[in-house]
């Protein structure tokens, strides 16, 4: 008998892993210090007269150290809430029994006692251990080992529980009672932190145990598999498994108590095909047995094991029978041969014949991935060695396979053989052929597709000038009647060809079809605009634009941009081929704005030229002050600076601006001044050279400013 086990961690071994860095500051340098932090887990049941406790550190390294200072166990007794009361329950630390007195107490067929006992004391664990740091990493290994096995054997036998100081009984209890457990290490860790466990019970005898169900039960070709939900009313630690061949007698199936861990999901990682049994085992057990013989009932019952050491009752028996699910030999296929018309003859060969084997279906497919169909109903003996069909497909290929069938209606399929009938008539010359080319130099093509069944694709020819020989463009007949191309914009020609050709599955060309012609699009834009005559006045503002040279321009759009706002389309002209430029005027200009203005050029083909030179327009609406005429220039030949002086009064708020000319330069902007200064000194002034200054005066918030001063000539 054959059975699959899988194992997993104790119920209690949760990970409670708390680390805490400690660092210790040196010159120019950090160090880190890991504090290592376990706990003590602990479970209870109360039985009316008596209470036990269950208990683990939840890391290895905890269990190792407290095997050697032990634990202790304190009861407060809080049945009466205003007098808790609290004592120490053991005298001395609680540690694991020496292997002289496991030896002496346990039968030697106790395998949980002897799996114990090697765990806490055996030696061959550190054999075939690695050398260098690989070593660290196996004796840690071997120290989680030691750890899991040993809450195992635990759970599963009471007596070894206590033997390794991971069970206590405390039977001065009252019914009813009240208490809080706590287990303490028996002293300071010298490495690490071991926080106690804590655990508050009320001694209430529970209702008898839950019994586990089995959810699913399956049958295969001598195999059995048994399915049951993870989550119930008591947490398992384990399971038995029992079988009967008549129902009455069950004999266990497993030693050990049978455990299943939850899948790890690096697994599907490695093989994606596992992913049904990995959901699985998410949420249920699965236990697999080898049955001896198919087609006779079977009869499995389950139990469960708490870490208390208590056995549930036995599930509910559910009845198995396995069935054969082995298919049969797949025939081997010979070339199929034609007969005459639509017969073709399919061949087979089959080196040995099963005794279970009962016949053959035939079935047939266009193509070699199907769908197929069965051509016989009724099933060909199990010696037949040949099958004539005789409604063939005229046109293309036909597959067929060999479907062998058992007495237990397993199936096995040959490899598909392709049978052909003769074909030498092409398709006729496809009909509709249409087309356009869009501006990023796609060609999108459509035609009817042909009448003829046998049509396996088309093929897409093409060529510059209607003469030339036409090239094929697709490299295997394609089933749509439809294709796009891709060629380039930038040539010499205008117009490009296309024709196609129909393909049946005998490979026979047809005929062209007839040639399609296509215009290219333009891509070239136009040239832009020019504008000339710019004419600013206070009701508005005039311009003409000299047009494109291009010959394909159809009309034009002139844009105006206002400060800090978007440009806007506000008037469009039409092209006249006639005239050499056309007129614009804008009435909706505002005085004291900025403006900006554009225009473009458009072809026939929707093309936009490059945006014009832009024209910047203001218009002035407050009137000009008169000039200050009282303005003078003087050298002073021994600080070697120009002095500048004049007289000006106005109302309002304003400030002065002294413009200078060297030579005969134009004036530029040398130095604005507070309307309370009337002189300026120029110190930049060179001798030998003429200057010529002017001064204005302008008014803030827009409210004008003065005329430009007469130029004062001066010569250093």
């Amino acid at each position: 008998m054959k059975t699959a086990f899988i194992i997993s961690i104790l119920f209690f071994t949760a990970p409670v892993v708390l680390c805490a860095q400690k660092k210790t500051p040196s010159p120019g340098k950090q160090t880190e210090t890991i504090v290592l932090q376990s706990g003590i887990r602990v479970i209870g049941k109360a039985y009316g007269d008596s209470i036990v406790l269950r208990w683990a550190p939840s890391k290895p390294w905890a269990w190792h150290k407290l095997n050697t200072i032990g634990y202790r166990v304190e009861r407060i007794d809080i049945s009466e809430k205003d007098n808790p009361r609290r004592e120490w329950l053991v005298a001395e630390a609680l540690r694991p029994w020496p292997l002289e007195k496991f030896k002496a107490s346990f039968a030697a067929a106790n395998n949980n006692a002897a799996i114990a006992a090697q765990c806490l004391y055996g030696k061959n664990f550190e054999t075939n251990l690695r050398k260098g740091q690989s070593a660290i990493v196996d004796r840690a290994n071997v120290s989680d080992t030691r750890y899991a096995f040993t809450l195992q054997s635990s759970d599963f036998d009471a007596g070894v529980a206590t033997a390794c100081a991971l069970r206590f009984t405390d039977k001065k209890v009252k019914k009813g009672g009240a208490y809080i457990y706590r287990v303490v290490a028996a002293a300071v860790a010298t490495q690490g932190i071991i926080d106690t466990g804590t655990v508050l019970i009320s001694n209430i005898p529970p209702a008898t145990l839950a019994t586990p169900d089995i959810s699913q039960a399956l049958a295969f070709d001598r195999r059995a598999e048994l399915h049951w939900n993870r989550a119930g009313a008591d947490a398992w630690s384990g399971y038995y498994i029992e079988r009967s061949e008549e129902g009455k007698t069950f004999t266990p199936l497993n030693k050990l108590p049978f455990i299943s861990s939850r899948p790890d999901s690096s697994l599907l990682k490695e093989d994606t095909g596992k992913a049904r049994v990995f959901t699985m085992l998410q949420t249920q057990h699965i236990y697999i047995d080898s049955l001896p013989q198919n087609y006779h009932s079977y009869f499995f019952r389950i139990r469960g094991i708490n870490a208390f050491a208590e056995l549930s009752p036995y599930s509910k028996t559910v009845t198995i029978a396995g069935r054969d699910m082995t298919p049969p030999v797949p025939v081997n296929m010979l070339n199929p041969a034609y007969i005459s018309d639509r017969k073709i003859k399919v061949l087979w060969k089959k080196e040995t014949i099963e005794k279970d084997c009962k016949g053959y279906y035939i079935s047939r497919a266009k193509n070699i991935n199907g769908p197929y169909e069965t051509l016989n109903q009724q099933l060909l003996p199990a010696n037949a060695t040949e099958y004539t069909d005789i409604n063939a497909y005229a046109h293309g290929g036909n597959f067929y396979m060999v479907i062998t069938v058992d007495t237990a209606n397993n199936i096995s399929s040959s490899t598909p053989a392709m049978g052909l009938v003769p074909d030498v008539t092409p398709p006729g010359a496809p009909t509709g052929l249409k087309g356009r080319i869009d501006r990023k130099g796609l060609v999108w093509l459509s035609w009817d597709a042909n009448k003829e069944d046998d049509v396996k694709g088309y093929k897409v020819y093409f060529a510059n000038a209607p003469d030339h020989v036409f090239i094929q463009i697709t490299t295997s007949p394609d089933s749509l009647t439809a294709f796009v191309d891709s060629i380039t914009l930038k040539t010499l020609t205008k117009n490009i060809w296309y024709k196609i050709a129909a393909v049946d599955y005998n490979n026979n060309h047809s005929e062209f079809s007839a040639a399609v012609q296509l215009r290219k699009p333009d891509i070239v834009p136009p040239t832009a605009p020019v504008a000339t005559h710019v004419a600013v006045r206070q009701n508005g503002v005039e311009m003409d634009w000299i047009q494109s040279s291009s010959n394909d321009v159809v009309s034009y759009a002139v844009y105006r941009q206002e400060e800090k706002l978007p440009k806007a389309a506000i008037a469009r002209f039409k092209h006249n081929p006639s005239a050499a430029d056309f007129h614009f005027r804008d009435t909706t200009a505002k005085p004291n704005l900025h403006y900006q203005y554009t225009a473009e050029a458009i072809d026939e083909d929707s093309l936009h030229s490059p945006v014009s030179v832009p024209v910047q327009v203001k218009i002035s609406a407050v009137t000009e002050r008169p000039a200050i005429t009282t303005l003078k220039a003087v050298y002073n030949s021994q600080a070697k600076a120009v002095a500048l002086s004049w007289q000006y009064t106005g109302e309002g708020d304003y400030f002065f601006i002294v413009f200078r000319g060297t030579g005969e330069e134009p004036l530029q902007m040398l130095q604005s001044i507070h309307k309370e200064e009337h002189g300026f000194t120029d110190a930049a002034a060179l001798p030998g050279k003429k200057y010529r200054y002017a001064i204005r005066a302008i008014y803030r918030d827009g409210k004008g400013s003065t005329r430009l001063s007469e130029p004062v000539a001066l010569s250093l």
